[in-house]
């Protein structure tokens, strides 16, 4: 159950994380769309506007099929380099991650930033390929997807030091890296910064219970839902790292009372065998 629950943190943190720099009025239909539909993703090592789906990824739809095939032809037959090209390059990118076709959505999203090189357009590129890295289970995908991550949001970092989001998402995709620790220094520094920005403080709360230091983990959790009682997968953590740590009775508590707030199904089932196992 251990890795299971880990994987689900993870997972929403990175979703969190994902919507916390993205605009307000984007968030609320991207939170619902992308929901409960993670699938691993197969990398190209071609960046053109061919770019095949594998088969393991979500499926479009007809109507997502039809939408990307008569942008590609709106993009063969421009002559524009600048601002035509670049929004149907946005649009082919919208479609691809609504589908949650992330790997996509990455290589139009960095056409977009390469053609208008702001720090908004390469934090939008970032995101998008941290978010194929974060759904990536291949250790190729993995290592790939880490890489156009970084690159990305190295550029909004050089534009902008104090974009604290593109250095926290930089920081995880170091996790699994040779320098593990470095992601440790990272986040640490980003809360040296900012001591309450609930992203860092997440994911070096998850960091702690992959390294079984869930003292500290819960520690991290608890600061978190300080900040933001609504949070629930911080919540959602505190309980695991309290059944590890024993407290099984605060975890009832927690469970319980998560059992009574969460809409999510993925979430909710999460809950009910974690309530199953305290009996």
């Amino acid at each position: 159950m251990k890795r299971h629950f880990i994987i689900l943190i993870v997972l929403a943190v990175a979703l969190t994380g994902f919507l916390y720099s993205r605009p307000k009025v984007v968030v609320k239909d991207e939170a619902k769309a992308n929901r409960d539909k993670v699938a691993e993703t197969k990398p190209s090592t071609k960046d053109n506007d061919d770019h095949q789906e594998s088969s393991q990824a979500p499926k479009l739809s007809v109507e997502q099929q039809k939408q990307i095939n008569d942008l590609k032809q709106k993009l063969a037959s421009t002559t524009s380099s600048g601002a035509d090209k670049k929004n149907l390059y946005a649009q082919v990118a919208q479609v691809f991650a609504t589908a949650n076709r992330f790997d996509s959505a990455a290589i139009y999203a960095e056409k977009v930033a390469i053609i208008d090189p702001s720090a908004e357009n390469w934090m939008q590129a970032g995101d998008t390929y941290y978010q194929a890295f974060t759904l990536s289970i291949r250790q190729e995908n993995v290592a790939l997807y880490a890489e156009k991550t970084r690159a990305c949001y190295q550029k909004v970092l050089e534009k902008n030091p104090r974009q604290l989001q593109a250095k926290t998402n930089l920081a995880m995709t170091y996790v699994q890296s040779d320098s593990p620790m470095q992601a440790i220094m990272m986040l640490r520094e980003v809360i040296t910064e900012e001591p309450n920005f609930e992203p860092a403080l997440m994911n070096l709360g998850v960091l702690s219970m992959q390294s079984n230091q869930y003292a500290k983990a819960a520690d991290r959790f608890k600061q978190v839902i300080r900040l933001n009682p609504t949070n629930l997968n911080a919540q959602l953590g505190l309980g695991y790292s309290l059944i590890e740590l024993g407290e099984k009775v605060q975890a009832k508590i927690i469970f319980e009372d998560l059992k009574k707030r969460v809409k999510d199904p993925t979430l909710a089932e999460e809950v009910n065998k974690a309530l199953e196992s305290l009996k």
